[in-house]
C-alpha cells in the first residue's frame, strides 16, 4: 500500500532510485498528482498507475512503462484520465475496448497469404510426408494466393472459393480437387487459430468436386526420343537431370528421389535401398524399399557431382547461421517447375495451356512399368516399382534378386537406349506397339 511515508517526487532521478522489494510489489505516491503512483514489482519493473474509484470500486489504471514513459508524460497521461473519470468515463474500460479494437484490425489485416505462411510453417512442414509438403506448397503458391492471397481471411467466402477452382478446373480438374482440399484444411486450421469463427468454413459449402479418371499416361517411344533430345540440350542442373533418369529408369516416385541419401546408394551392388518409413508402402510391409538399378543409371550417379557434408543425392538449399556457416542442408522439394520446364522443350506440354494429360513425374515412373510390359517382362514390375502386393519374390533368394537385376537393367537399358538415341524407335520393332501416338 502506498503512504506519505514512502511519497516521492516526479522527476526522473527518483524514479530510477527506487529498489524493488522481493517481498512483493511496490507503490509509491506522488504528492500533488491525485491518485499517481510509481509502481515497483519484485521483479524491478517501475511503471506510473493511477489508483483511483469508479462506482464504489477500488481500481488501478497503469498509464505507462518507466522509462519508456518519461515523469513529464506521466503528468499528461494522469490528467487525461482523471478528464474521464470525471465525465463518467472509465479508463481502464477504455483502455480493453482499445485493445479489442486493436485486435479486430490485426485479424481484419490478416490475409489469406499470411494464413498460408502459417499454415505451410505449423501444418504441412509438421504433419505431411515430404512429397506433400512439396505438392500442398506448389498448389498455395500457383493457385491459392494469386487468386486470394490479399483478401482478408475472416472476409473470404464460397463465392471466392468456388470461382477460383472453378477456373482451375476449366483446365486441370484433377488438380482443382487437390487445390479444395488444401484450402479446406487450411481454412480448418484458420478456425483452430482463431482467425474465423467455428463452422465458418468457406470451402465446406462448395460441395462440387471434379470427376476422376484413373491416369494411365506413360511416355511412347517417339516422346521418349523427344523428351531425350530436350535433356540432352537442357540447362538443368545436373542433379536435376539425374533425378528424371531415376524416375525413367529406376521407377522412383517423386518423393522417394527428393529425399534421397546418398548413404541409401549402393553403387558397387547397384542398388539403392530406402528404409521403411522413407517409402510409400514401408508402413504396410514393414520393409525397406530395394531400388536395382541398370548400368546407364549407376554411370549417371558415379558421374553426378557431390557436394561437400550435403547428404542428398538431389540437394535443396543450405540452412546458414547469421555468419554464414552452413547448418544443415535440406532436400530439393522444387522438382515440378523442372518438369514442367523440360517437358515443354520436349515438346510434350504447352507452356500457356497445361492440361491433365501433360506428363509428370509419375508418369516417368509409369512409362518404366509400361516399357517393362512392352518387353513381356510385367511379372516383376511390380517388385521394381515396390508395391505392397505379396509376390513370389517377397522371399528375396539369390535367384530372384538376380532375376529382378536382371529385368532392371533390360528396362533402363531399352529406355536409355532411346533418351541417347542409341536405339530409334521409327526403325526398331520393339517395344510399344503404338509409336507416334500418346499412350492413354
Amino acid at each position: 500500500m502506498a503512504s506519505s511515508e514512502n511519497a516521492i517526487k516526479l522527476n526522473r532521478s527518483d524514479v530510477l532510485a527506487l529498489e524493488a522489494d522481493p517481498s512483493g510489489n511496490r507503490f509509491y505516491p506522488v504528492p500533488g498528482y491525485q491518485g499517481l503512483c510509481v509502481q515497483v514489482t519484485k521483479g524491478g519493473t517501475k511503471s506510473f498507475v493511477l489508483r483511483y474509484r469508479f462506482h464504489g470500486r477500488q481500481k488501478i489504471h497503469t498509464l505507462g512503462i518507466f522509462p519508456a514513459m518519461t515523469p513529464n508524460e506521466a503528468k499528461k497521461r494522469h490528467s487525461e484520465a482523471w478528464t474521464k473519470i470525471n465525465a463518467g468515463i472509465d479508463p481502464n474500460q477504455v483502455k480493453a475496448e482499445e485493445r479489442q479494437a486493436a485486435a479486430a484490425a490485426k485479424h481484419a489485416a490478416f490475409t489469406v497469404e499470411d494464413l498460408a505462411s502459417r499454415y505451410i510453417s505449423d501444418h504441412i512442414m509438421v504433419n505431411n510426408k515430404l512429397s506433400w509438403q512439396t505438392e500442398a506448397t506448389r498448389l498455395i503458391n500457383k493457385h491459392i494466393i494469386p487468386a486470394l492471397g490479399k483478401l482478408p481471411v475472416k472476409e473470404v467466402g464460397p463465392a471466392d472459393v468456388s470461382a477460383m477452382l472453378f477456373k482451375i478446373r476449366k483446365k486441370t480438374p484433377t488438380q482443382a480437387n487437390r487445390v479444395r482440399a488444401v484450402l479446406r484444411t487450411m481454412f480448418g486450421r484458420a478456425e483452430e487459430w482463431e482467425h474465423r469463427t467455428l463452422g465458418s468454413n468457406p470451402v465446406a459449402v462448395v460441395k462440387q468436386r471434379s470427376p476422376e479418371k484413373k491416369r494411365e499416361r506413360r511416355l511412347s517411344d517417339l516422346e521418349l526420343k523427344s523428351l531425350g533430345a530436350a535433356l540432352r540440350r537442357s540447362k538443368e542442373s545436373h542433379h536435376v537431370l539425374a533425378a528424371v533418369r531415376l524416375a525413367l529408369l529406376a521407377g522412383m516416385r517423386k518423393g522417394e528421389i527428393q529425399g534421397l541419401l546418398w548413404d541409401w546408394v549402393d553403387l558397387k551392388a547397384a542398388e539403392i535401398r530406402l528404409p521403411a518409413e522413407e517409402h510409400k508402402t514401408g508402413k504396410k510391409t514393414g520393409k525397406a524399399r530395394v531400388v536395382h538399378l541398370c548400368s546407364a543409371l549407376v554411370d549417371v550417379l558415379k558421374a553426378l557431382p557431390k557436394i561437400e557434408d550435403c547428404p542428398y543425392v538431389v540437394p535443396g538449399l543450405p540452412e546458414r547461421d547469421d555468419d554464414g556457416k552452413v547448418i544443415r542442408w535440406r532436400p530439393f522439394i522444387g522438382l515440378q517447375n523442372p518438369i514442367e520446364r523440360i517437358r515443354e522443350a520436349a515438346g510434350l506440354a504447352k507452356k500457356k495451356k497445361p492440361t491433365d494429360d501433360d506428363p509428370g513425374w509419375h508418369d516417368l515412373r509409369r512409362t518404366f512399368a509400361s516399357v517393362g510390359s512392352d518387353l513381356g517382362l510385367k511379372g516383376f514390375m511390380g517388385e521394381l516399382l515396390g508395391h505392397a502386393e505379396q509376390t513370389v519374390t517377397d522371399v528375396y533368394t539369390r535367384t530372384a534378386a538376380q532375376r529382378l537385376k536382371e529385368t532392371a537393367e533390360t528396362v533402363g537399358a531399352r529406355i536409355n537406349g532411346i533418351l541417347t538415341g542409341a536405339i530409334d524407335p521409327e526403325k526398331d520393332e520393339t517395344g510399344s506397339e503404338v509409336k507416334d501416338k500418346k499412350a492413354t
